[in-house]
């Protein structure tokens, strides 16, 4: 049950608020509310941060009742034609500031055919991931705890090769979850659209992508260093070619499947 200020408390705050630099958060927005275009107003974030008390909290975001534009948001679908793997819109504190101090927050997933939602981890967050409409193929890297890292004494000498992956087919309402800080990816293996949203339990869950942070690291003899040291591998021109190439979020991958949904041209 929402709580409300006593009226004569609420006058008072509501003065203040007109009388400082916060009043002018209010002038920026649409009438809808926030969505994952908006850039949030500076002001309107210091407010909610330094807010003492649940009672200050509902004084700034609710300046005029019963208008709700602050704590309303709109996931805006960006993907303008189906040669694209799809957009997330992600409402975090950086684009929603009534979520400072709620530690949650939420992303929407437009997945077209074909589309990949790369290997990435959330390094402040756990993630709850629903399919809502269509199929994805959802998997997860599991973490080894071996009890060290390289030849460590009374340890079983480290084994090359790929660590353990899980993964699961998700339609019709079916979730997964994907561990705080884990590698994981979800995949459109089919010809028709697939809708996702997920929870996460930070406000602020942050996105590493793994080959682009792994491609970003320098100088270039570290990373054929850390490739097994084989420049038949990977060279400093290899190298170029995918810092040049990692796409940053969705990719339209797999050529089989784009070659069986008449996506290559």
């Amino acid at each position: 049950m929402v709580k409300f200020l006593s009226l004569a408390h609420a006058v008072t705050l509501i003065a203040v608020a007109a009388a400082s630099p916060i009043a002018r958060y209010q002038s920026d927005l649409s009438s809808s509310g926030f969505n994952s275009n908006t850039n949030a107003s500076p002001a309107l974030k210091a407010a909610l941060t330094g807010a003492a008390s649940y009672n200050d909290r509902q004084a700034i975001l609710f300046t005029n009742p019963p208008d709700a534009t602050n704590i309303t948001f709109t996931f805006i679908n960006n993907t303008v034609t189906d040669s694209t793997g799809g957009t997330i819109a992600l409402s975090t504190v950086n684009n929603f500031p009534a979520l400072i101090g709620t530690k949650i927050a939420m992303g929407v997933g437009f997945v077209n055919p074909c589309g990949l939602n790369v290997p990435h981890s959330h390094p402040r967050a756990n993630e709850f991931l629903t399919v809502i409409q269509g199929e994805l193929v959802a998997g997860l890297v599991l973490e080894l705890n071996d009890g060290g890292s390289g030849h460590v004494v009374g340890q079983p000498a480290p084994v090359n090769g790929p660590i353990p992956q899980v993964n699961v087919t998700l339609s019709n309402y079916k979730g997964m979850l994907f561990p705080q800080g884990e590698t994981h990816f979800q995949f459109n293996p089919t010809c028709e659209p697939a809708l996702f949203v997920a929870a996460f339990d930070n406000s602020d869950p942050g996105r590493t992508q793994i080959a682009r942070n792994f491609f970003s690291n320098m100088p270039d003899e570290m990373l054929i260093a850390a490739m097994g040291s084989d420049q038949e591998v990977l060279d400093a021109k290899r190298i170029a070619e995918f810092r040049d190439n990692i796409p940053t979020a969705v990719a339209v991958v797999m050529e089989e499947c784009a070659m069986r949904c008449g996506l290559l041209h």
